[in-house]
């Protein structure tokens, strides 16, 4: 997936049959213009020739030769330009300005084709300044189209966007919508080029609604593969995959090679990115012959070194060394300065794999020096691929220094073009795609012991859009805030676990008022493992600690045994959990010995997103808590809940929900209920929620994996929606001490890395509420509204959050009942973002 096209976008549609009617030279090429501007290319094709076999009775050179240029164009399309090329001489009759200055454009694209891009641009440039001084505008549109095109591929894409505005501008001028999809869509390709990959979503989508009224198979597979490419790129795969499979269904029904080039390499990229090379191979072995057939350089050096990566990744050096050579020799005659330096980057991966470490960093170094020059151009992959790649390889010739040097280069970089994404969607996502920058600095530095710093980097990259909505600095550089977390476990009398999972090993850090202790843990494949098959007996509603539980205790053996000795009987403790471990309530975890015990009988535990965030929130959150005790609102509480249920079937109506609220309600005085048809989604917002210490929600819950933003709380239906979005949470703000979500998997749809899991607990924290309870699985609605009532009687009696749900936890467990099994009483967590006493 290093790869962009700057390739005009080709409009196709299908037009209805028409009846055949005497040859009209005026009228046929019109219809044949209008085809090929819709994409119906074989159609166009067919009344050109048509045209050109009876242009000549009576004799008509003027019309000969505009179906003669009209059938090159469409070859050209067609990806034929040896076709093309017989009927493009050098010259054309005197006489006619538009004739002559055509056929300088369509020679001027036929050396683009081949490609050769500084003929090209002479014979553009040429034919600009013919269709200029004689007034053609539209001709002159289309000129600069491809000239902005062409300036792209030779690495000015400033130069090359100047054009496409400027298309852009005639086009609109003589309302030609055909030109204007064109031009926007360049301006897209120059925006996901230069790594702006959520600028050029919005603008893909603004062109495919322009172009609705064109029908255009061709331009929605070439939209559906840039689109895709830009969701891939910004760590979105699920997206991306629907959109490549259905741009191929496309591109076999229009027959547009060009567009089932692009779509088989676009899926070697999507298996590319799921860790899948031997697929990712065959996708761009199967799109290299398809591009060698159609004679497109320009995608046959692109598959070649795509493959060629593959290869290297596989070990199979001497055939990722011949299709590199390959790829490096078309590139050098293309004359792209952008494309030639990834199979340049190719070399620096063969030679290291090959211990030629001087070779290997000077090709690095050759990468990264010709891509920081390039005119607006700055391919975030390619730079963060040398970048990460000669830190690496500095720290194998043991050049410590150069290589921390790097390594802090290459993480700033990372930040840096997040930092420029504008949607916060995108900025959680792409970060977690390159989490593996992170990880490599990581094991570098804990490679050179420095245990306190590789924390430091870890915290640094947690959470960060969190912090960000909530006010707090966010340095690019990592680990650059230097936190002594020992102050904050003393300050907030609490026992630190940071957890950090990776392909290789794991690791965890404990800290205590007087240490940082680091333990090396098994790869992030095994405790996945491990948490999936924990969390299926605990949802089978199975007793991990009076049955056989093996896994159970594999897992506290894993994950908290090593941190015993640190922490006394009564603490409290704080997780920053990774990955996986965020569908685990490590409470839950069987404690073996003398007298088996789950971990929730020995500790408080709570869930923080970041220590940084909690290190910078303590203060802060003091002094706002003082002056919100103060308020006339404090101890006031929303409630939310029983609604009126918008679908019986899949979404019956919780027997349990009103007494829970009952229950809640008779403890607090200042208290605002809205249940049944009032409990509706846009009655939130309407509440004015940030007037409350606390909000409650009793109520179905839906997580979205896939969007995790799009995760609901289910209400009263309003028309046709009865859903509260996290997103929405998002916008609204509060200030509440603490927000229950007493609902199924309701704490989140998806966890990140870089930003944890995210959803309704992360919305909720991200709207300003301090402390969130959420469900990590499905709930037991009898036992749930018995916790809820026990939990807010102790908040009532003056207990934090984190002591009232432990103790009515506690409480389930202890009955003597049914509920002792995690299944009941272990749903619930409480996520904060930050620690007091």
């Amino acid at each position: 997936m290093r790869s962009w096209c700057t390739a005009l976008l080709v409009l196709a549609t299908a037009l209805a049959c028409t009846r055949r009617a005497p040859f009209d030279p005026s009228a046929t090429y019109q219809q044949a213009r209008s085809l090929q501007e819709h994409g119906e290319l074989q159609r166009a094709l067919d009344l050109a020739n048509r045209g050109l076999s009876q242009c000549g009775n009576p004799p008509n050179l003027e019309w000969c030769w505009k179906f003669r240029l009209l059938k090159a164009e469409v070859l050209l399309l067609q990806t034929k330009p040896s076709e093309a090329s017989s009927l493009l001489p050098a010259s054309a009759p005197s006489g006619n300005p538009e004739i002559q200055a055509r056929l300088l454009f369509e020679r001027g694209w036929l050396y683009y084709e081949l490609p050769d891009y500084h003929q090209s641009e002479l014979l553009l440039n040429e034919a600009f300044h013919l269709a200029q001084s004689h007034q053609l505008e539209s001709l002159v549109a289309e000129i600069e189209l491809r000239r902005g095109a062409v300036l792209a591929r030779l690495g000015d894409a400033t130069a090359g966007e100047q054009q496409f505005r400027e298309a852009l501008r005639l086009a609109r001028q003589s309302r030609d919508t055909y030109l204007e999809t064109s031009a926007l869509g360049n301006l897209a390709v120059l925006e996901m080029a230069a790594g702006r990959y959520d600028e050029a979503v919005s603008s893909f989508q603004r062109v495919t609604a322009l172009s609705g009224q064109l029908q255009s198979k061709s331009l929605e597979a070439r939209n559906l593969n840039n689109v895709g490419y830009c969701y891939l790129q910004l760590g979105q795969p699920d997206k991306a995959a629907p959109l490549f499979e259905q741009a191929q269904k496309l591109a076999l029904q229009t027959g547009v090679v060009k567009d089932a080039v692009i779509g088989l390499g676009r899926m070697g990229d999507w298996s590319e990115s799921q860790g899948d090379y031997a697929t990712a191979l065959h996708y761009y072995e199967r799109a290299l012959e398809t591009a060698r057939q159609a004679h497109d350089d320009y995608w046959t050096a692109k598959w070649l070194y795509q493959a060629a990566t593959m290869l290297i990744d596989s070990g199979d050096l001497k055939r990722a060394e011949e299709y590199n050579r390959e790829a490096l020799a078309l590139e050098a005659r293309m004359g792209s300065p952008v494309e030639s330096l990834w199979p340049k980057l190719n070399v620096a991966l063969i030679a290291e794999a090959r211990e030629q470490f001087e070779q290997a960093q000077n090709a690095y170094q050759t990468v990264i020096d010709a891509a920081s020059k390039l005119a607006g151009v700055r391919d975030p992959e390619l730079l963060l691929e040398a970048r990460g790649g000669l830190a690496n390889l500095l720290a194998e010739m043991r050049r410590y220094p150069e290589a921390e040097a790097e390594f802090r280069r290459t993480l700033a970089f990372v930040n840096a073009t997040r930092a420029e994404l504008k949607n916060p969607d995108y900025r959680i996502t792409y970060f977690a795609s390159l989490i593996r920058f992170y990880q490599d600095y990581v094991d570098f530095l804990m490679a050179r012991h420095r245990d306190v710093d590789a924390l430091r980097v870890v915290e640094s990259s947690r959470a960060r859009v969190l912090a960000e909505r909530l006010g707090e600095p966010n340095p690019t550089t990592p680990g650059a805030g230097h936190y002594d977390y020992r102050k904050l476990a003393r300050a907030s009398k609490t026992a630190l676990l940071s957890y950090w999972l990776a392909p290789g090993r794991s690791l965890l850090w404990v800290v205590t008022p007087d240490r940082v202790q680091t333990f090396e843990l098994p790869g992030q494949s095994e405790i996945g493992r491990l948490v999936a098959a924990y969390q299926g007996a605990i949802e089978g509603l199975r007793d991990p600690l009076h049955e056989d539980s093996e896994t159970g205790r594999k897992l506290y053996d894993i994950l908290l045994a090593p941190a015993r000795p640190f922490i006394r009987p009564g603490s409290k403790v704080a997780i920053v959990p990774d990955g996986v471990l965020h569908n685990l309530n490590f409470e839950s975890l069987p404690v073996t010995g003398s007298q088996p015990h789950y971990w929730i009988d020995e500790v408080t535990a709570s869930v923080v997103p970041s220590l940084d965030l909690a290190y910078r929130r303590l203060a802060r959150r003091r002094d706002a808590d003082r002056g919100f005790r103060g308020s006339e609102r404090a101890g006031s509480l929303l409630l939310f809940g029983d609604p009126s249920p918008p679908d019986e079937a899949n979404l019956p109506n919780l027997p349990n929900a009103a007494s829970e609220i009952s229950g809640i309600r008779q403890q607090f005085r200042q208290a605002v209920v809205l249940t049944g048809a009032a409990a509706k989604p846009d009655a939130y917002a309407a509440s004015k929620p940030d007037q409350f210490s606390m909000i409650h929600f009793a109520a179905h819950a839906e997580a979205n994996h896939e969007d995790p933003l799009d995760s609901a709380v289910i209400l009263s239906p309003q028309g046709d929606n009865y859903k509260l979005y996290a997103r929405d949470v998002v916008r609204c703000p509060i200030r509440a001490n603490l927000v229950t979500i007493s609902a199924c998997r309701s704490a989140g749809g998806r966890a990140y890395a870089g930003e944890g899991l995210v959803g309704f607990a992360w919305a909720f924290l991200q709207a300003g509420a301090r402390n969130v309870v959420a469900g990590l699985w499905e709930v037991d609605d009898r036992s749930t509204a018995e916790l809820m009532t026990t939990m807010y009687s102790e908040l009532r009696m003056g207990k934090n959050p984190q002591q009232s749900l432990r103790e009515a936890k506690l409480a389930l467990l202890h009955s003597g009942r049914s509920y002792p099994k995690p299944y009941y009483w272990a749903p619930f967590q409480l996520i904060t973002d930050s620690l007091n006493r």
